[in-house]
């Protein structure tokens, strides 16, 4: 039996690599191996695939799962996940295969399922499973988040991507609540050091999960004299044009970083931003190596992986 990861848009090679699949479709990825055990850091849901097909209709989803041989425990429930444009809703395919399964016997039970029966659709595709795992981005850790919060599958895609290694020196000059430092922590390679105005939330965050970083409450301008030349890989949300943010910030910011990161970066760095016109201008001594776009709903995500040219 296959199994279907569903990742976020833009994800996929990470998402590939870390459970050993293959890209079916747009965020989704079919693999063998599955354990209840592991942790997947890359996914968002996992789900037993039994069948996929197209469809034209409600009534055909309803018909082709009604030739599964999926064992159906008393109590259930249906989760189904839409993409693309149609007639109907979510929710209106719950009711069908619901009021199907009810008929047969079955009892609906949204508290304490025995089974899940997911339903993923994409345009005229529909993937019918199990579910084995879900909202796998909500980590523990996460206790005091800051606004400007990152999504967890996309720190941990910046330091696959920033070919994060053992004995690497790893800093974040914007750690804010401290989604990428934590992520660096648990994977138990190297130092990780975490900078920002405010390290409380990233404090508190990094003790839940037991990860040890070094934290510090200073101005990046004072990077170059807490490392030494080319000894540093940085991972870094960094601040974009805002409401609270006003271009002329914004530009101070990014040449104060760039001139601090081309003297302690030793070879790579990889940067994530929502809006990348403005710090395309600050490259001068970084050559742009790959840049993936990441959409979460309305918001959109830039990873930027760079590497040093002089």
């Amino acid at each position: 039996m296959n199994y279907l990861g569903i990742c976020l848009n833009g994800l996929e090679e990470i998402a590939e690599k870390e459970v050993q699949g293959k890209k079916i479709y747009s965020g989704r990825i079919e693999f063998k191996k599955f354990s209840e055990k592991k942790d997947f850091k890359s996914l968002l849901i996992v789900y037993k695939l039994y069948k996929k097909f197209n469809f034209k209709k409600e009534e055909d989803i309803l018909n082709e799962f009604k030739k599964l041989r999926i064992k159906v425990k008393k109590k259930f429930k249906i989760e189904c996940n839409r993409n693309g444009q149609h007639k109907f809703k979510s929710v209106d395919i719950e009711k069908l295969i619901g009021i199907y399964l009810q008929k047969k016997g079955f009892k609906l039970d949204f508290k304490e399922p025995e089974t899940i029966i997911f339903i993923d659709i994409i345009d005229d595709l529909c993937l019918i499973g199990l579910l084995e795992k879900n909202e796998l981005h909500k980590r523990e850790y996460r206790v005091k988040l800051n606004p400007e919060t990152l999504n967890p599958t996309i720190a941990y895609a910046a330091l696959i991507l920033s070919d994060y290694k053992k004995n690497d020196v790893l800093v974040d000059p914007f750690c804010r609540d401290g989604i990428i430092i934590i992520e660096a922590g648990l994977m138990k390679k190297g130092k990780v050091f975490g900078f920002d105005k405010n390290i409380r939330n990233a404090r508190i965050n990094s003790k839940v999960a037991k990860v040890k970083i070094d934290l510090s409450q200073n101005e990046i301008d004072w990077l170059d004299t807490k490392f030494k030349k080319n000894s540093v890989k940085i991972v870094s949300y960094l601040p974009s044009i805002s409401k609270r943010n006003l271009e002329p910030d914004i530009r101070k910011i990014y040449s104060e970083f760039f001139h601090q990161a081309k003297y302690i970066v030793k070879n790579k760095m990889c940067l994530i931003v929502k809006k990348t016109e403005l710090i395309k201008e600050y490259f001068n001594d970084f050559k742009l190596l790959k840049e993936i776009t990441i959409k979460i709903g309305d918001d959109s995500y830039n990873i930027l992986i760079l590497k040093k040219s002089i």
